[in-house]
């Protein structure tokens, strides 16, 4: 019985795309609602870009003050932040914000390259 439910809920968390997770809210582990200083900031290797649509793929490491673990998963970008320059393969510093709307978007990126 224990199996069947650690599987279950294995394959629930493996379905669950890493929007949907990263929209999820991760409110519930006690970090502050918005943050853009370089020193709470992490490091990404950019996976994709769309610049039409304003979002972009990144694998980066922890994130301590969202509670985040290290994870690969798309982020939409806030209206200042230029990915002119930015392509696959880019390391990049960056940090995250909550818009208007509450959802977690790149409030700033600087290619470390």
């Amino acid at each position: 019985m224990r199996r069947n439910v650690a599987a279950a809920a294995l394959a629930l968390l493996t379905a669950i795309p890493a929007t949907a997770w990263a929209q999820a809210g991760h409110d519930h582990h006690g970090a502050p609602a918005a943050w853009a200083t370089a020193d709470q900031g992490t490091t990404g290797r950019v996976n994709a870009v769309d610049a039409a649509k304003r979002t972009v793929n990144l694998s980066h490491g922890p994130i301590p003050a969202l509670g985040w673990a290290a994870m690969t998963m798309d982020f939409g970008v806030a209206p200042g932040v230029n990915l002119g320059s930015l392509k696959p393969g880019d390391t990049v510093r960056f940090t995250v914000v909550k818009d208007a709307k509450g959802v977690y978007q790149i409030g700033s990126l600087t290619a470390s390259n």
